[in-house]
């Protein structure tokens, strides 16, 4: 077992990437209502005629929808709530475990799941739809939320600054907790490397499936977990357990590169057999051109 090991702030400030998608939003008018909403007919919060449930009152929030009867006998606000078939939900988990921290590529595996996370809720938050995030760790204390609120994207920035990649725990257990949080039907994005617990993890994601969510994979590699260098002797480290062994990349390559995408296959292939659309990333990919082209393949598809 390895301490935990704390990742350094990664740098969300991203001109290139946030610039790219307000240009999206120019070019493609909706690409947040309609790509990222799975452009379904299921229903989501936000101002129609049918009440739902109440929430705490928020700067901005129109008055007209206050209840002044619950804050007479309160001294709270609270806002109704109604059906609509515009706002949603975007619950954004990001994976804590000690493996995410791989650097063979432009940074590690976390970072760029943080980095591709926060251009997610940056979107969805433009769309004036409900981001939230939550770190998947051994006891699950740290999360903010889905609002739509002023700083809301500041908040989720501050807590992926703050927060810390863990040693080895059980992260289906994280996610089931998850499910009493997340009631109001939504999206579940996960951000993970698949590389533990990988039936549990699946399991999860169809009950939230089971729940009237969507679900999105995201599999965040390293370039050298997806094929292993041409040569050269390494010493290779489980960042899980933190076990060392010293080998040549060149005569393992084959078998390991054969056996990695026969896995990956069937993870694929269950995902798709679970109604879960599932996306394989590695870090040396340009995460600009990636979340733009995923976003408008989804709105062809619908």
């Amino acid at each position: 077992m390895v301490n935990p090991v704390k990742e350094p702030n990664v740098d969300l400030h991203d001109p290139d990437l946030f610039m790219a998608l307000d240009d999206l939003e120019v070019v493609a008018q909706g690409v947040v209502e309609g790509a990222l909403s799975g452009l379904h007919r299921s229903k989501y919060v936000g101002f129609s005629n049918e009440f739902d449930s109440h929430r705490d009152y928020q700067l901005g929030d129109d008055l007209k929808h206050v209840n002044w009867n619950l804050w007479s006998k309160t001294d709270k606000l609270f806002v109704k709530q109604y059906e609509s078939d515009t706002n949603l939900s975007l619950y954004l988990f990001i994976d804590q475990s000690s493996s995410m921290l791989a650097n063979n590529g432009k940074g590690s595996k976390w970072s760029y799941a943080a980095r591709a996370l926060a251009a997610l809720a940056y979107l969805s938050l433009q769309n004036r739809d409900a981001a939230g995030v939550y770190l998947l760790e051994k006891k699950l204390i740290n999360f903010i939320p889905p609002a739509v609120k002023t700083g809301q994207l500041a908040d989720i920035a501050a807590l992926l600054h703050r927060s810390e990649v863990s040693e080895k725990f059980n992260i289906t257990t994280a996610i089931s907790e998850l499910t009493l949080l997340c009631r109001r039907k939504g999206i579940v994005v996960l951000f993970s490397d698949f590389f533990d617990q990988e039936e549990e993890l699946l399991q999860c994601m169809e009950n939230f499936r089971h729940a009237g969510h969507e679900v999105i994979v995201f599999q965040i590699l390293d370039p050298w977990e997806v094929s292993l260098p041409d040569g050269g002797e390494f010493e290779f480290m489980d960042l899980e357990t933190g076990g060392k062994v010293k080998a040549n990349a060149g005569e393992l390559k084959k078998s390991y590169d054969r056996i990695f995408q026969e896995w990956q296959t069937k993870l694929k292939k269950k995902c798709t057999m679970l109604g879960i659309d599932w996306i394989s990333i590695t870090t040396n990919q340009p995460l600009k051109e990636i979340i733009i082209e995923y976003l408008l393949k989804r709105i062809n598809q619908y």
